[in-house]
């Protein structure tokens, strides 16, 4: 067998003994990931990955350039992903990008870095470093040079997306908060 065919077998070897606790926070199901290469230290309960970098389970999806797992008892309790941008999606609550992202799976936190933008059940946060609880929803954001926080909260009669005809006087001021928040 060729080093090809092995390294992704033992890829999706790995990808599947990762376990994650079944409680109705998490995700249930196993965990994919696919890469270009990828290297799994059982032992050590590390693994890189890199190129295309894809990781699949249940609703949430994170894709990255490049993505390290960490491991304890055998379940995946960290993820650390960098690209451009890096991107995680959970069903259609949660849609996250930025240059770096760390999530603490026990914690269930995520912390974004470079041009950090989360959308989580309607409302947008934007920010050179964002952290985001997914259980308190609670978040703390940081600017950097120019680049300010933003928050975002449609209006209850509003569809997130939609433009409010009462707020087009403002829509050459710079400083006002947009419906939707510009996506690199």
């Amino acid at each position: 067998m060729s080093l090809m065919p092995r390294l992704r077998n033992a890829l999706l070897l790995s990808a599947l003994a990762i376990g994650l606790p079944a409680d109705a926070a998490q995700p249930e199901g196993p965990i994919s990931v696919t890469a270009d290469s990828g290297r799994f230290e059982q032992d050590a309960g590390t693994g890189v990955y890199q190129g295309n970098v894809e990781l699949i389970q249940g609703q949430r999806k994170l894709f990255a350039d490049e993505m390290r797992l960490f491991t304890r008892n055998g379940e995946l309790v960290r993820v650390e992903a960098s690209g451009q941008p890096v991107r995680m999606e959970e069903g259609e609550g949660l849609n996250a990008h930025a240059n770096n992202l760390v999530y603490d799976i026990n914690g269930r936190t995520l912390v974004l870095t470079g041009d950090a933008y989360i959308q989580h059940q309607g409302n947008t946060f934007e920010g050179a470093r964002v952290e985001y609880s997914l259980d308190s929803k609670r978040v703390d954001a940081s600017s950097e040079g120019d680049q300010r926080v933003r928050l975002v909260i449609p209006a209850e009669n509003q569809s997130p997306g939609s433009n409010n005809p009462q707020n087009s006087n403002q829509a050459d001021d710079s400083d006002s908060a947009e419906a939707e928040p510009t996506s690199p």
